[in-house]
């Protein structure tokens, strides 16, 4: 289940995905989820959508990271989402039976 985050003094996306996600590496979540150019930048009071990360999917034959954003946000261009919750350094490579974590926003 997502949540909402004041930014307090001090806080990085890194620091904030290994609180909520136990993986500084899934920052990317985090600043995909909230839209932020530079995930280097927040500010002090700025609230921040924390993605949950517990509904999971599994890959049939077919599927592609675009049609799955498209089944599970309505909006196809949200794929970059799932491919950090995943750490998938190639988006177009997913392979069948495969479980993929779908950030609930």
């Amino acid at each position: 289940m997502a949540k909402k985050y004041k930014v307090v003094s001090g806080d990085t996306l890194s620091a904030l995905a290994k609180r909520f996600y136990g993986d500084a590496d899934l920052f990317e979540v985090i600043a995909i989820a909230n839209e932020l150019p530079d995930p280097d930048v927040i500010r002090t009071g700025q609230v921040l959508l924390i993605p949950g990360l517990t509904k999971k999917y599994k890959v049939v034959a077919g599927d592609t990271l675009s049609e799955l954003a498209a089944k599970f946000y309505g909006d196809s261009s949200m794929f970059p989402l799932i491919a950090a919750a995943n750490q998938l350094s190639d988006p177009d490579f997913i392979t069948v039976g495969q479980i993929l974590r779908i950030p609930d926003l």
